[in-house]
């Protein structure tokens, strides 16, 4: 029984010590976009939430929905373009481990939708899969916390996406 007790023990301390058990991660992301339509561009606000799947230290697969809208010159008018978009993003994310955190990159695909409105013409809507990639920073607070600081970029067919975006997840 001894013997039992002693091999339990070991397993236990020569597991890992991450909070990362099951492999899931959930979050939530929320910062500034700059919106491209058209040859004119403007800044508007994005927010989402996502999850990922960690295949193994380095590599993860991650999904998830963002919202975001802006207002953005019309072309030779004096009226707006009230552009507001759904992306959903698949990605492949490549971490790269330091002491407190890990730097990243990712590519994959999106699919998107979006409406633009502008008085007086009839509405634009469009939607399709387009390539989506980022870059970020993320600091780990506590075993199962982390914050990052994301570039994010997606074609949404005739509307381009970049986004500096904070996020914070936990894992499971």
């Amino acid at each position: 029984m001894k013997r039992i007790g002693l091999a339990v023990t070991l397993l236990l301390c020569a597991a890992p010590a991450s909070a990362d058990l099951l492999g899931f991660s959930v979050g939530a992301t929320v910062g500034g976009a700059r919106v491209e339509y058209q040859g004119n561009d403007n800044t508007g606000v994005e927010y989402g939430i996502n999850g990922a799947y960690h295949l193994n230290d380095i590599f993860s697969v991650h999904a998830g929905v963002v919202q975001g809208s802006a207002d953005v010159d019309a072309p030779n008018q004096r009226a707006k373009n009230e552009i507001d978009y759904t992306a959903f993003p698949l990605t492949l994310r490549a971490d790269l481990p330091l002491v407190i955190g890990s730097v990243y990159g990712k590519l994959g695909t999106n699919y998107y939708d979006y409406d633009v409105d502008q008085s007086g013409q009839p509405r634009e809507s469009d939607d399709g899969w387009g390539f989506a990639g980022g870059a970020g920073v993320v600091f780990t607070m506590l075993p199962f916390i982390d914050l990052s600081l994301n570039y994010e970029y997606r074609d949404m067919g005739d509307v381009t996406n970049n986004s500096i975006l904070f996020g914070i997840s936990a894992g499971l």
